[in-house]
Order: C-alpha cells, then sequence, then structure tokens
C-alpha cells in the first residue's frame, strides 16, 4: 500500500496533490505549500470550465433538474458536487458567491428555477435540497440548521422505537413540516437527508439510521441504489465509484467507521501489487473522476484512484 507521503513525492497535477496535501496529510490551511498547491488547483481546466459558466447571482441557472426550455449547461448542485471534489472550498469565490445564493432562497429573496413538481409540497423539498447543500459547504450555517433540526425531530421520532417506524416517521413528518396530506411525503433514503443530519442526531438515533441506512436494499437515492452492505461485484465500474460515494458521504456521521469493516477489506483486496487502487478507465465519469488534468497516461489515472481511496480511509 502506498502511503500518503510516497504518492506526494511523485509527479501530482495539482488537483490530485492538493486533496492529498488538504484531507489526507491534513497540512494546516497557513501552510505555504499547501495555499499554493490550491492556487495552481483554481488555474486547472477543470476548474475554470464550471466556473467561467456560473451566472452573476452565483447560480449555475436551475438548481436541481434541467429543463428542455433550460439555459443553463448544468445544474447548480452538479456544479457544486464537482467543485467541491476538485478541491475548493467556502473560501473560494465562486463557492462564496454560490453560498449567497442559496442564503437568499432560504431568506425568500429570491426563487430557484426548477420547474415547480406539483405531487410534492416543491417548497419544502426545494428548501431541503438547498439547506444541504449549505450545510455540506458551511456546517455552521445559520438558516440550513433550522432545517436541519426540523428533519432530525422527524428522524429521531421515527427511530424513537427500537426499531424503525414508519407510522412514526410520517406522523413526524406531517406535524413538523405542516405539509399538507394531499401531497406526497419524501422519504429519508436519499442524498439530501443523509447529507443534512450528519452531524446533529443523537447518538443512538445516529446508530439505528445508521444501520437501516446500511442495512436497506435502497441504498442511497440519487447516489448508490442497491445494498451498501454487498460491494459491487466489479471494482472497476462506474456502479463501483457510486458505492464508494456513498460512504464519503456517510462518512461525515461520526459512527460509521465501526460500521465499514467490509468497505476497508474490500478497497485493500482491490489494491494492485504496485501499491495503486486503480479502478480503470471506464470509472470516468467527470463529477468523481478525473481528478488529474487527462488520463492519457494511466499512471494519472491510477494516482486519482488511490488519492481518492486514501481520502476515504483517512475520513474513515
Amino acid at each position: 500500500m502506498i502511503t500518503g507521503e510516497e504518492l506526494l513525492e511523485m509527479n501530482l497535477d495539482p488537483i490530485p496533490k492538493y486533496r492529498l496535501m488538504r484531507d489526507v496529510l491534513k497540512l494546516k490551511s497557513d501552510n505555504k505549500e499547501l495555499i499554493n498547491a490550491k492556487y495552481d488547483v483554481l488555474q486547472t481546466k477543470w476548474v475554470k470550465e464550471i466556473t467561467k459558466l456560473q451566472w452573476d447571482d452565483g447560480s449555475w441557472g436551475q438548481f436541481h433538474s434541467l429543463s428542455q426550455s433550460s439555459s443553463s449547461v448544468m445544474t447548480t448542485e452538479q456544479a457544486l458536487r464537482r467543485l467541491l471534489i476538485l478541491g475548493l472550498d467556502k473560501e473560494d469565490e465562486p463557492i462564496k458567491k454560490a453560498l449567497a445564493y442559496m442564503e437568499k432562497y432560504l431568506l425568500r429573496e429570491v426563487d430557484l428555477r426548477d420547474y415547480k413538481e406539483k405531487k410534492h409540497d416543491w417548497d419544502l423539498l426545494t428548501r431541503l435540497f438547498v439547506a444541504a447543500w449549505l450545510l455540506i459547504i458551511d456546517p455552521s450555517n445559520v438558516l440550513a440548521l433550522e432545517i436541519a433540526n426540523d428533519w432530525a425531530k422527524i428522524i429521531t421520532y421515527g427511530f424513537s422505537e427500537e426499531a424503525y417506524n414508519h407510522e412514526y416517521y410520517k406522523e413526524a413528518y406531517f406535524d413538523v413540516h405542516k405539509s399538507s396530506n394531499e401531497k406526497h411525503m419524501w422519504g429519508f433514503q436519499n442524498f439530501y437527508i443523509v447529507a443534512l443530519l450528519s452531524r446533529i442526531l443523537p447518538r443512538d438515533i445516529e446508530n439505528k439510521f445508521l444501520d437501516f441506512i446500511l442495512n436497506s436494499e435502497q441504498g442511497i437515492y440519487y447516489i448508490y441504489d442497491s445494498s451498501l452492505n454487498v460491494p459491487p461485484d466489479n471494482y472497476c465500474s462506474k456502479q463501483a465509484s457510486r458505492f464508494i460515494g456513498a460512504f464519503e458521504l456517510l462518512s461525515n456521521y461520526h459512527l460509521l467507521s465501526g460500521k465499514c469493516n467490509h468497505l476497508i477489506k474490500w478497497i485493500n483486496e482491490n489494491s494492485s501489487r504496485d501499491g495503486f487502487r486503480d479502478m480503470g478507465q471506464s470509472v470516468k465519469d467527470h463529477i468523481y473522476f478525473p481528478l488529474s488534468n487527462s488520463w492519457r497516461k494511466t499512471i494519472n489515472r491510477k494516482l486519482d484512484c488511490t488519492v481518492r481511496m486514501q481520502i476515504l480511509l483517512t475520513n474513515l
């Protein structure tokens, strides 16, 4: 297994180098080498191709989904997900602008450009979507925490007995949200609620919530749609990359580390003899990969995959 220090001695492109320095080696934010590495990240084609599409209001047009009539090239969510993977954070100007836009939405000073779905309480859901991204970027955001605390009450009541009680969840859902019974009830096995609640559930509720998510055959909607207790058969696949993505999301929960030995074993079993954790060419999806400027050289792909796994293992 290659160590973070050994990886840093290799000829890394700016993004994997910075992610390694920040998220594996944990260099302090005032470290000059880290600051210089961040500057190089901001000059990469991957960052520039997204930031040049940002609208003046801080969004990328529509927030959650594109429509046929949309003038957006990507959604705000897609842009944020990719920029965070590339190493940007709340101190970077594009993210600052997006944060300001999302806060204005929660303050009802602007509206989202998305088509308003009629079967859902669309205001409730879009506020959930926006709050989740705010907390991913800034876990201390007060506006988003208000929404997170409401959802935490619902989850806490739903898991207040030994096993999850769906009727309790339903009762708390309509009581807390004051949502119409005529609207579709939103479940909790999805990216947004999992992201929203990672730092605020009581310990006993977090334990039951994680066990439910991990043991469900449904996975986490929008991220991975199968059981998280069973790794994919093919490590070199987009399905495997999404499986890893689910655990990257869950890694913000304090209690996850005691529940993912199967994940760590699977990653280690798929390490190659040269110490890399290569996932192959097929995982390039322009979301999780690539990090390097190009994968024309096989070594760059190997480095990207290995750095990603090192970050996850460090967080666990």
